[in-house]
């Protein structure tokens, strides 16, 4: 009898039964969506890591002789070793795509990874082992001959196998936009070489302990024996994927929870009213002699066996949706060669999690209603006494509108109800407006970059070893102007990359505050102001830093503060750069010119156009799991102010039948629910704003090492997030005012007289 009715429940309560079903599958898609998402790219690239033994650090030097290999052994942190050499070169083909040569004493450590082909022989003179990529982008297959050029030398080879490396994963220069076609990696023996002496110039390492001991290691053992050393976390592939990662991470450590905590509490809110507008069946079944317990179970699975369903559904598409959303995206950017989905059976634990709070919710709505006499129960709940509030005996009172004076004695009637409806507007108001914040901080920063500090046109990477009269005369011809851009180590307990950007006060690039207003670039030392935040320093304080590949440490005081979307680190004048005892040495001329014709001296040219692509490529995969979980976040507005305008329309039923008997219109009596509606909703959304702000303050200083997003609410973004929920209530309010209209007065008459 009790499985009959339960069959009926659901068919009469179909609505408030689909929209718990509804809550519990967006709360448990999102959450296992992002959970397993973000959990199975970061253990695929730490397993392929793994598998291929990447490097813990690089050492680069031309003395990679026996003796330097025995001092490096000696240090005894170091587990394994391999010696490469390392080459630029340029592929004989159409627009000679630049190929970064690596020829391997045996292929232990950072290993080429065989996608096609034959494996790596060590001892195979005449084959290359190329980047599939490349060899995608340019047709290239098993068996063809591909030439380099590098330093004069032409390198002839036949094509024995395409595959990718670990320190390839992201093999994308920051400053343009992604080509496949023109770039690329290939390894060979260094029995390929042209020459019986190789001349190794790096040397991979594994080594125990921490990077910051076996660099102070390697200092005091071979000081002056190698130009740089490279830890894991700063290569430039590895620190990429480290930050994409961490930009998922910011993401879903916040939102899915978010939207657990919202369906949960509709959850209840729902449940209790369902349980509350079956007091009567309650009684009668008790008055049947059916015991208290299966009164209690019958009702807890009510909720149970919705949610079970709901979010049973949403763990099995979650994962298969986001990883729909964010992999084309991730694999055109990240070349990995295969894809571990982990974190399905951790993320499923919300099923049993879901379950238990629904099981905890139902049994607390149910509890005091089977304990009362079922003579008690099987008769309408009396109505609750209500003394005068302060506010009702006020001389005012009499004189306010029948509509403030019923909505308020309504609202102080159900408080709980009340309170739950201004929290699920309040939650809906955070998803919106911090997803919303998000989205519009991205493109905000991409605005301030190449708006607001970027003014040139034209970027000519300067050749190496050319002179400083050469680079002014280039820059005089193409009326630029010559910057240096450097990798530095800023050396605290951690050592942390940093990038170095000398510069003479221009117009071509600006040097900004947090409010986008420009510095004069003089003779004193800018810090960005994520950077300084990371290395907990300010004005006045004292950093140590020195320029990747040299040893020489340099200490300065930090003058000013400049704020700066992309690429944190140090600003200031050649003047202050070699007052501290540091070269000056152009790296690359900006102009306002857009030049096309090839310039001596000039190794590339770079276009502002291609910085914005590749700005856009490079933010493509957070801006995708952002608008989705906005699109997310607008139908669980939907589900849940339909849902609280269904119950509170539910509730106050035998008032609106009231009232209408009394006389009042229709019209007047959808008046008197919306006005209820819409003050919920500005209390809500008031709420909602500091919270939201709050959100989005823990989710953006994570948002990556590089990538400085403030956290700020726009005007706009306040009126849209309004704007949808105002919208859902009013079509809410719409829809019920065809119900009131079509109320049956002579039933629910007949229900009050009993």
């Amino acid at each position: 009898m009790l499985k009959r009715k339960m069959l009926r429940d659901i068919k009469d309560y179909k609505v408030q039964f689909i929209s718990i079903f509804l809550m519990a599958f967006i709360g448990s898609l999102v959450f296992t969506g992002m959970y397993v998402d973000t959990a199975s790219f970061e253990t695929s690239m730490d397993n392929y890591y793994d598998e291929t033994n990447l490097a813990d650090g690089w050492i680069y030097s031309d003395y990679l002789v026996d003796e330097f290999l025995y001092q490096v052994k000696a240090l005894g942190a170091t587990n394994q070793m391999e010696r490469q050499l390392v080459l630029d070169s340029k592929a004989k083909l159409d627009n000679n795509p630049n190929i970064i040569l690596h020829f391997i004493e045996n292929n232990t450590i950072s290993k080429f990874y065989l996608i096609e082909g034959k494996e790596l022989d060590i001892n195979d003179s005449e084959g290359v082992w190329l980047d599939k990529s490349f060899a995608d982008a340019r047709n290239l297959k098993i068996g063809d001959e591909i030439s380099f050029e590098s330093n004069g030398v032409e390198i002839q080879k036949e094509i024995r196998g395409l595959g990718y490396s670990p320190e390839y994963v992201y093999n994308i220069p920051l400053s343009t936009v992604q080509n496949y076609s023109s770039m690329g990696f290939a390894y060979m023996s260094y029995k390929a070489f042209p020459s019986d002496n190789i001349p190794y110039n790096v040397l991979n390492v594994k080594f125990s302990g921490t990077s910051e001991t076996f660099s102070q290691l390697l200092d005091y053992r071979l000081h002056g024996y190698y130009t740089a050393f490279l830890e894991r976390s700063h290569q430039p592939s590895v620190s990429a994927v480290a930050e994409s990662i961490s930009q998922e991470n910011s993401i879903s450590s916040i939102f899915p929870i978010i939207f657990m905590i919202i369906s949960m509490a509709m959850l209840l809110t729902t449940m209790k009213r369902i349980i509350s507008h079956q007091r009567t069946q309650i009684g009668i079944l008790k008055a049947n002699g059916i015991k208290n317990y299966k009164i209690i179970l019958h009702y807890m699975l009510f909720g149970f066996l919705l949610v079970i369903f709901g979010s049973l559904l949403g763990a099995v598409i979650g994962p298969i949706l986001f990883h729909i959303i964010s992999n084309p995206s991730r694999t055109f950017y990240y070349k990995f060669p295969y894809w571990n989905f982990v974190g399905l059976m951790e993320s499923s634990l919300i099923i049993p999690i879901m379950g238990a709070i629904s099981l905890l919710v139902s049994y607390y709505s149910i509890k005091n209603i089977v304990i009362e006499p079922a003579s008690n129960i099987i008769k309408p709940k009396a109505p609750k006494t209500s003394k005068l509030s302060y506010v009702e005996k006020l001389k005012v009172w009499e004189k306010l509108s029948f509509n403030f004076r019923w909505n308020y004695r309504i609202i102080k009637r159900n408080k709980s109800r009340s309170m739950m409806t201004i929290i699920g507007i309040i939650g809906c108001t955070i998803l919106l407006i911090s997803g919303l914040g998000l989205y519009e901080e991205i493109n905000e920063s991409k605005d301030w970059y190449f708006n607001d500090v970027t003014h040139f046109d034209s970027k000519l990477a300067i050749e190496d070893n050319i002179s400083l009269s050469q680079v002014k005369s280039i820059a005089q011809k193409t009326d630029g102007e010559p910057i240096m851009e450097s990798s530095i180590d800023i050396l605290t307990s951690k050592t942390e990359l940093a990038t170095l950007l000398v510069l003479n006060d221009n117009d071509l690039i600006t040097v900004t505050d947090s409010n986008h207003d420009k510095l004069d670039v003089n003779d004193e030392v800018f810090l960005s102001r994520k950077m300084a935040d990371m290395l907990d320093v300010d004005v006045g304080d004292t950093i140590d830093f020195r320029i990747v590949g040299s040893d020489k440490i340099i200490k300065v005081r930090i003058d000013k503060i400049h704020s700066s979307p992309f690429y944190q680190g140090l600003v200031m004048s050649p003047n202050k750069l070699e007052q501290l005892g540091l070269n000056y040495t152009p790296t690359s001329i900006v102009t306002s010119q857009h030049i096309t014709e090839s310039v001596d001296g000039i190794d590339d040219i770079i276009y502002l156009d291609n910085l914005i692509t590749g700005w856009n490529q490079m933010e493509e995969l957070s801006m995708l799991v952002i608008i989705t979980l906005i699109c997310f976040a607008v139908i669980l507005s939907l589900i849940i102010l339909y849902n609280l305008n269904l119950l509170s329309f539910t509730e106050l039923e035998n008032d609106i039948v009231t009232l209408k008997v009394l006389g009042f219109e229709s019209a007047y009596l959808v008046k008197l629910l919306a006005t209820q509606s819409f003050l919920f909703i500005i209390i809500g959304f008031i709420v909602g704003i500091p919270l939201s702000y709050y959100v989005l303050s823990m989710i953006m200083p994570a948002f990556g090492r590089n990538i400085y997003l403030v956290p700020s609410i726009s005007p706009t973004n306040l009126v849209v997030s309004f704007i949808i929920i105002i919208s859902v209530s009013i079509i809410m309010n719409l829809y019920f005012s065809r119900k009131i209209r079509n109320l049956d007065m002579v039933d629910l008459l007949k229900g009050l007289e009993r």
